[in-house]
């Protein structure tokens, strides 16, 4: 398959040749009828459909609505009329729209088609694949553009179960060993429990008196509180029961766990203007994320356990909620998350997280302060720097290697840091004479490693050059910004259940290119949150909190030097080039370390601009027979993330969920200004 998928990029770039690209910029484009690629890009999330206005020869108006885009960058195959093009969305940047054979427009459909039962087998998607050969090109055109949209599988398996209401007497008493107490505001609450498929075990109301709520305690094995704007969906408790017999079957001590979060939506209302709010996909347990944001905010509950020590304001208080929640992270093996939409709110108000009540965290050199909405986990000043070498690989690209190195040297607060450039073959005069220069500075060294360019076998050689107790790999076109980077990542890489940290980069236009790793993205991995604006929170506040990911790129990491002893460093058989670092990350994730992203550490990186494209008919062999070895090794194809989400799309780069919305777009006039 992937031998195939080469050989298409390759066609593919020897068909680009015969396109006719048009000229954006002239005064006055004129279209051809017929199928064309359109590249391009979108920079934010936003609320309509891009699209393209073309005025026929006839005189009317023709708008191509450009469903399935995503944040980021965008290639679609659309079928035009012939005419003017008129306009095209402001949100979107085109760089190219070109005009293809229809031949090749044919073969793209087949392709598309085929990609798509390839990764979602259906017998009815295959037959309505062969009702769209008889269709004209405009409604051909439209069909296609569905095939864009990734697949989703919100709510399918709460509405799936509504067909299992006839058992629900089986499957009621199935799931009896499980004692499920609801505590509510108000008898009305209690009445629409009841009318559930599947209720809970018990309801009582919060101002019940003590006796009671200590009886139903005492039979009650979970507890969570509905507040009068939430609502459970007619399923909720055989999943919720379900997933938590589960846990406690597999867990090592047999027992259920002593917290459950799941995640929730929200319906309409009046005051978003009829507009839903995003749902709220919540990651598996990340104690650190926790403490920058309450993403757990009130759809949870605890063990009967929990509650007799706790008591039941710990329901019902939303800052006793979160500091006992924050106590209970601390071991999240005993942490269950339901990755089904559970709840439905009509709350209007943004989520809550409380202050700290000091500026003490459970890591040693971080400290857990206040920022905007939400919290912040800064890395203090060591007492004791560690000795830390941050290789960085080269090869000429004096462009970007001078700014890295100078920026480093001249910006960087800790102290106790070498480093080793490790030239690959560079030969400019301007290169060799800034090495020499560089010999004024005692912590920076150059060591030569000849031959092709193998970025892991670089990496090894050079860290087996080096004593220092942590190991920093950085690009050449890494550029440092505060003083405090490196603090940051230092404070985090010496917690003792840490084994990478990695930082929050930046495109040159301050926009994100690096915010964490997802697995499974694209069938193998993909940056999150890339191209949202620098102060952006990101979805669920994301792009703004410390948190666990399973991966993040070598472009600047830092480890331990002994846990890169332990997994053996970079595999340089394997991936010369790409995936290595993934691949590196995912070794001593599986290994029972944390890897952490921060924010708090924000670096330029003028991304890959000294290797060049891996799908250039250069690298183009070499990259698909990594990322063959990287699929099979991580079983990455339909792999779902623990710290993202199986609702959130895997198809880009942008971390939310596409919502509907009718807000009009605006749109750039071709050939005016203003």
């Amino acid at each position: 398959m992937l031998g195939t998928f080469k050989g298409l990029v390759q066609l593919n770039n020897r068909l680009e040749r015969s396109w006719h690209v048009y000229d954006l910029e002239s005064d006055q484009v004129d279209v051809k009828e017929g199928w064309h690629i359109v590249e391009f890009s979108v920079a934010r999330v936003i609320n309509h459909l891009p699209r393209i206005v073309v005025e026929q020869d006839t005189g009317d108006t023709f708008d191509r609505y450009l469903e399935g885009f995503h944040v980021g960058n965008n290639r679609m195959l659309v079928h035009l009329p012939a005419g003017k093009l008129l306009a095209y969305s402001e949100s979107m940047q085109i760089s190219r729209l070109a005009h293809i054979s229809t031949l090749e427009g044919r073969a793209r459909i087949s392709l598309i088609c085929f990609r798509y039962l390839y990764d979602f087998p259906s017998l009815r998607v295959l037959m309505i694949m062969i009702g769209m050969i008889f269709q004209k090109p405009q409604e051909l055109s439209s069909n296609i553009l569905q095939f864009y949209v990734s697949k989703s599988g919100y709510l399918t398996a709460i509405e799936g179960y509504q067909w299992w209401h006839a058992w629900a007497p089986a499957l009621r008493w199935w799931y009896r060993k499980l004692n499920v107490l609801v505590v509510v505001k108000d008898s009305k609450q209690r009445g629409a429990l009841q009318r559930l498929t599947f209720p809970p075990d018990q309801i009582i109301l919060a101002d019940s008196p003590e006796s009671e709520r200590s009886a139903a305690l005492d039979s009650a094995d979970f507890v969570t509180y509905l507040a009068p704007s939430e609502q459970f969906r007619e399923t909720s408790f055989l999943l919720l029961k379900r997933a938590i017999l589960k846990a406690a079957k597999t867990s090592t001590t047999k027992s259920a766990p002593s917290m459950v979060y799941w995640d929730h939506d929200y319906e309409f209302d009046d005051a978003h203007q009829g507009q839903p709010r995003e749902p709220v996909f919540k990651p598996q347990p990340s104690r650190c994320y926790l403490y920058c944001y309450d993403y757990v905010q009130f759809a949870c509950g605890f063990s009967s356990d929990v509650i007799e020590q706790q008591g039941f304001s710990v329901l019902t208080d939303e800052s006793k909620r979160y500091y006992t929640s924050l106590e209970l992270f601390a071991d999240t093996a005993n942490i269950l998350h339901v990755d089904e939409v559970l709840v439905k709110s009509s709350r209007t108000d943004d989520a809550f997280t409380p202050v700290p009540t000091d500026n003490e965290s459970p890591w040693p050199g971080i400290e857990w302060q206040r920022r905007g909405v939400a919290n912040a986990l800064l890395g203090m000043p060591l007492a004791s720097e560690p000795s830390i070498e941050l290789v960085i690989p080269t090869r000429d690209g004096l462009n970007v290697l001078q700014p890295c190195i100078s920026s480093i040297l001249e910006r960087t607060d800790y102290k106790n840091y070498s480093i080793t450039i490790v030239d690959n073959g560079s030969e400019k005069a301007e290169t060799l004479a800034y090495f020499e220069t560089l010999g004024q500075y005692q912590q920076v060294k150059i060591v030569d490693y000849p031959g092709e360019f193998n970025y892991s076998a670089i990496n090894n050689f050079a860290v087996e050059q080096s004593n220092a107790e942590y190991v920093g790999l950085v690009n050449n076109d890494i550029e440092v910004i505060e003083g405090d980077w490196l603090t940051h990542l230092m404070a985090w890489a010496t917690q003792p259940s840490v084994g990478i940290v990695g930082a929050k980069l930046l495109f040159g236009n301050g926009l994100v290119q690096h915010a964490g790793v997802t697995i499974g993205m694209g069938n193998a991995a993909g940056h999150i949150h890339r191209l949202e604006p620098r102060d952006s929170t990101g979805y669920q506040y994301r792009c703004a909190a410390t948190q666990n990911m399973m991966a993040v790129t070598a472009a600047c990491l830092v480890t331990p030097r002994a846990v890169w002893n332990q997994v053996g460093g970079l595999d340089s058989e394997q991936f010369k080039v790409a995936y290595n670092d993934i691949d590196f990350c995912l070794r001593v994730e599986s290994s029972g370390l944390d890897v952490i992203w921060t924010p708090e550490a924000e670096l330029y990186h003028h991304e890959s601009v000294s290797r060049g494209d891996d799908l250039s008919e250069k690298h183009i062999a070499r990259y698909f027979r990594e990322l063959g070895v990287f699929q099979k090794r991580w079983k990455s194809k339909g792999f779902v993330d623990k710290y993202y989400s199986k609702h959130l799309r895997i198809s880009d780069e942008g971390v939310y969920p596409q919502m509907p919305s009718n807000e009009s777009d605006k749109l750039v006039y071709v050939g005016q200004t203003g």
